[in-house]
């Protein structure tokens, strides 16, 4: 008999705590759901609205920073592309100065060796017109002895009077020789010819047109001498030497 009573009244403990576990759980539902009114949802979005804006500030700076980032390589990149160009372009400017250095070195040296090559052709100029004008000097004294005697002329007055054999052969070997003296004057007036025609053709320096040779002897002696301009601008020129002579040395000369 006590164990029925027993059992109806466990059953009543089970259902009062099976009732209030369920209102516990609808508390617990309601309480999760209470909170989402127009209200506070209302509340809600401006913080909503400021997460989205700071999201977005956020990933705008992301993206920001990745392309200055990107930007920062590429101008390295090109930095560096510069610096070696920069490098190279150096390279090519010290490599240039010393070419210039070297053919600055080689035109100088040129330039010397043109000039002492120049002087020696004008030397040689200067003595070849100062010994064709000797030879001619002596060839006019020759010609101012008076017109040559006729040779065959000679020869048959001397064939019509016989003469003693020795001085006959005298006089046809003094014949000879001056015979052969007029054929050497000739030679020499062709020759001279043709050295004026050579001589025209060497590159000579335009001064040395302008000198005139002189006498030899004849302003100072002992010494070949060609003369250029007039009066006090007159030069003297020292053929063998291959100089003009200074104001000291033509005043010593002239005293």
């Amino acid at each position: 008999m006590s164990d029925d009573n027993e059992k109806p009244a466990q059953q009543r403990e089970e259902l009062e705590q099976e009732k209030l576990r369920e209102e516990i759980k609808q508390l617990r539902t309601a309480g999760r759901t209470k909170w989402i009114t127009p209200a506070a949802l209302a509340t809600l979005l401006p913080l909503l609205a400021g997460l989205g804006l700071w999201i977005v500030g956020e990933l705008k700076q992301y993206n920001e920073a990745y392309a200055a980032l990107a930007e920062r390589d590429q101008l390295q990149a090109q930095k560096d592309e510069l610096q070696n160009q920069k490098d190279s372009l150096n390279l090519e400017v010290q490599t240039l100065l010393q070419l210039k250095a070297h053919y600055a070195t080689e035109a100088d040296r040129l330039r010397r060796d043109t000039e002492a090559k120049q002087a020696s052709i004008d030397h040689t100029y200067l003595r070849g017109v100062f010994t064709r004008a000797e030879t001619l000097y002596s060839l006019n004294h020759i010609d101012g002895m008076g017109p040559a005697p006729n040779i065959d002329k000679l020869r048959q007055q001397l064939n019509q009077q016989p003469l003693p054999d020795e001085l006959a052969k005298t006089l046809d070997d003094l014949l000879y020789r001056y015979e052969y003296a007029l054929l050497v004057v000739d030679t020499s007036r062709e020759i001279l010819e043709e050295f004026d025609q050579t001589s025209a053709l060497m590159p000579a320096s335009e001064w040395t047109k302008a000198l005139r040779p002189m006498p030899s002897g004849l302003f100072i002696a002992g010494r070949n001498i060609m003369e250029a301009g007039d009066g006090e601008s007159r030069r003297y020129y020292d053929v063998d030497e291959g100089r003009f002579l200074t104001e000291e040395e033509i005043a010593s000369f002239q005293r």
